[in-house]
């Protein structure tokens, strides 16, 4: 099926996934060329190869990760309404909750447990890939090792590891709307009340939502601009719902 963009609202029809729509935004090339900037930064044709490379794995690796609560949700015969791949990641909507608490969970880890099984098997692959080779220099009549020369497939097997390992570790952050949010939401709301599970959850959100500003600040005027989520807003408005006593995770979305 070719790729179909939808000048309505501004996305491209990526195909179906068990009937499901999967649709790609256009705010998430503005993340992809951030997170690549290092190769763009380069200015030759090696570093613009490996940026169009890179933003393809981001691409992949935000879709097996929307696609493993996906197909994980399928099994327990609940099935996606759609996928959308934007500036903020992914999203995948369903139409009702799961049935249990224990199908929500597993629902839930499926996502980050598939971008940390990525990042592990390229990091092992990392490591039966020949090194980087040197190549003499002459300096003074004399020759000595240069820099390191890193291949492309290797360049982009370490950069797929950390991505990878990167999503996961953000997307278990305890905070609206990230896996990790959700998991310590349905502890909480099992032993205690969602209210309380959406207060607790959300106060964290907040504090991360403060790193996360602090750290772009400091790496934008370092040159190398970093954003991670949660965002500020969304957890502040879970945080002020919990104290008026409408504390729940509404949205049936992973």
């Amino acid at each position: 099926m070719a790729i179909q963009f939808s000048a309505q609202d501004g996305t491209f029809d990526l195909g179906r996934y068990q009937g499901a729509p999967i649709h790609l935004h256009m705010g998430f090339f503005v993340t992809a060329v951030l997170l690549s900037s290092p190769f763009w930064h380069r200015f030759n044709l090696t570093g613009l190869l490996l940026a169009v490379l890179f933003v393809a794995i981001i691409l992949a690796s935000i879709l097996v990760h929307e696609l493993a609560h996906a197909e994980v949700a399928r099994r327990y015969r609940l099935r996606a309404l759609r996928i959308d791949i934007h500036v903020f990641g992914g999203l995948v909507q369903f139409p009702w909750l799961p049935h249990t608490r224990s199908q929500d969970f597993a629902i839930t880890l499926a996502g980050p447990m598939s971008n940390l099984a990525i990042g592990l098997v390229a990091l092992g692959l990392l490591a039966i890939v020949p090194g980087a080779e040197r190549e003499l220099i002459q300096i003074a009549n004399q020759y000595v090792p240069g820099p390191p020369v890193h291949s492309i497939l290797e360049q982009l097997l370490r950069a797929t590891a950390y991505l990878n390992l990167g999503l996961c570790a953000v997307n278990l952050i305890p905070a609206f709307p990230l896996d990790g949010g959700k998991l310590l939401y349905l502890v909480i709301e099992e032993r205690w009340n969602p209210n309380l599970a959406t207060l607790v959850v959300s106060g964290l959100g907040l504090v991360f939502a403060c790193v996360s500003t602090f750290v772009l600040i400091c790496t934008v005027l370092a040159g190398i601009p970093i954003w991670a989520p949660p965002e500020f807003g969304l957890n502040w408005r879970a945080f002020q719902a919990a104290r008026q006593g409408r504390g729940g995770w509404d949205v049936y979305a992973y």
